[in-house]
């Protein structure tokens, strides 16, 4: 009998010379073998959203998730897949199962903060975007959003604030957003020289 291993190590090589085709066969006689394989099934689930196909790798990472619950970071992914196809409701749901599994998950609250904003839940996104950012605090992205959202609000004050602090660490990304929101907080642009 041939043991998943093999299959494993084919799926491997095929990946290394760009047959996801043939690893998509070797994980599927895994998964025949072992339905309740999560890693296998993340994996599948990584190559068809891969591929661009992410109604079935939103599948593959439900079927993880109900699998193994307690996986903050399969939570994540499914919430990633849901928010990459503008299901921001269903995200916010999968980024909170990873922030109760693992509250110091840093890219769940990004991307719950992100979904907020899409759902124009401005200020319930700030919440999780400071949360991202004390996660995280020399990572522009969740710099950036806050300053997006606090921009959003009309709250000029707390965007500059924000966009000062990623200034310090950031500051072609706080040009960026100089452009954006055309507040001025004199960045010395000496990349442009």
């Amino acid at each position: 009998m041939i043991r998943p291993w093999f299959f494993t190590q084919i799926a491997t090589w095929a990946l290394a010379c760009n047959k996801t085709d043939v690893a998509l066969a070797c994980y599927a006689k895994i998964l025949a073998l072992n339905p309740d394989d999560t890693v296998t099934r993340s994996r599948v689930a990584f190559l068809y959203s891969e591929a661009g196909d992410q109604a079935r790798a939103i599948r593959e990472f439900e079927r993880v998730v109900a699998g193994n619950k307690t996986d903050a970071d399969s939570w994540f992914n499914l919430g990633y897949l849901r928010q990459a196809t503008d299901d921001h409701g269903a995200a916010v749901v999968a980024f909170d199962q990873a922030i109760e599994i693992s509250p110091r998950h840093d890219r769940a609250w990004y991307g719950k903060g992100l979904s907020l904003v899409a759902l124009n839940r401005v200020h319930d996104a700030i919440a999780a975007l400071k949360m991202n950012a004390q996660l995280q605090p020399m990572s522009p992205h969740g710099h950036m959003e806050l300053a997006r959202a606090y921009f959003k609000l009309g709250d000029m004050n707390r965007c500059e604030k924000r966009m000062r602090k990623l200034c310090a660490f950031d500051p072609k990304n706080a040009a960026r957003l100089e452009d954006e929101t055309g507040i001025n907080i004199n960045i010395d642009h000496w990349w442009k020289a």
